[in-house]
């Protein structure tokens, strides 16, 4: 059974900690700072017979299958509407198209969809060449497709520009209880749907690189931010704000890519992270201007 909304790869934390993560997806508010078998065939001669082995066709999916997968799990597929339950629509041997931020599109061979994530009974797709990595390494999306995946440019910028430096200190000064140090750590800017319009997403973090040295009031957060109507909306994709220190409060929200994930030609925002144990994904698909970004697939593994 899959669990969407990213509570699985939390699942741990919710009995485990005062602090969890809050990934609901806020409708953008003004910024004031700115997913045949062939019979077996018998010959009969006078004294022996001899069966030939049953043989089987396997139907490889449609290229425009957009199954879509991760090194954490398999996340869903689009059909018409994106989906996340039943039998995943390949059977082994497609090719899919390895997405990362701003770093050239490859190709993969996947398998069958196998057994993922014990004691969870998920599924998910192996890759040869395999994705990079280890399983908490989020930095690559999978997706079934012939299609353009990056129909736009997905462009890196620094960590150090003040003006998202201030709207990470505005956003967070409503939950932080002591005055954080802003650590950017991804501003991405791309066109998510083609229309002229630059938006800009905004990762930061102050979770320590080992999860015992995790303390209160360490923070991490993703953002959206969009002009429109000439003012700058703010979105919050994924925020977790430890309330006690130690692992179970270790959560750290990153961007994993940002392709077209379903042939519409706009692209869909992929962010995830690691937790204690653990690991998550989750497809974010900007609707409009009035709902803004809205969580569309998830999953996660963890013990």
């Amino acid at each position: 059974m899959r669990t969407s909304v990213l509570t699985l790869a939390l699942l741990i934390l919710v009995a485990a900690c005062s602090g969890s993560p809050d990934t609901t997806t806020t409708a953008p508010t003004t910024d004031p700072s700115t997913s045949s078998t062939s019979p077996a065939e018998t010959t009969l001669a006078t004294t022996t017979t001899s069966s030939a082995p049953a043989t089987t066709t396997t139907t490889l999916a449609d290229p425009d299958t957009f199954l879509i997968a991760g090194s954490t799990c398999l996340l869903g597929w689009w059909d018409g509407d994106w989906q996340s339950e039943g039998s995943p629509p390949v059977v082994g041997g497609e090719e899919y198209q390895i997405v990362r931020l701003d770093e050239p599109v490859t190709t993969s061979i996947g398998t069958e969809p196998r057994p993922w994530c014990d004691p969870l009974d998920l599924e998910n797709i192996e890759f040869e060449p395999a994705l990079p990595g280890e399983w908490l390494d989020l930095d690559a999306i999978a997706v079934q497709t012939t299609g353009e995946v990056r129909p736009y440019s997905v462009e890196i910028l620094p960590n150090s520009i003040p003006a998202y430096v201030d709207a990470t200190a505005e956003l967070l000064a409503a939950f932080v209880p002591r005055d954080p140090v802003i650590n950017l750590t991804q501003v991405i800017r791309t066109d998510l749907e083609g229309d002229g319009v630059d938006e800009v997403i905004v990762a930061a973090s102050s979770m320590p690189e080992s999860p015992l040295d995790t303390v209160a009031g360490d923070y991490s957060i993703v953002y959206l931010r969009k002009l429109v109507e000439g003012d700058v909306q703010t979105a919050i994709l994924g925020r977790f704000i430890a309330e006690d220190a130690g692992p179970f409060n270790w959560v750290r929200y990153e961007v994993s890519a940002v392709a077209d994930l379903n042939g519409d030609g706009r692209m869909e925002i992929v962010i995830g992270g690691p937790v204690w144990e653990g690991s998550f994904l989750g497809v974010y698909e900007y609707v409009n201007d009035d709902l803004g970004p809205v969580e569309v697939l998830s999953c996660g593994c963890g013990v």
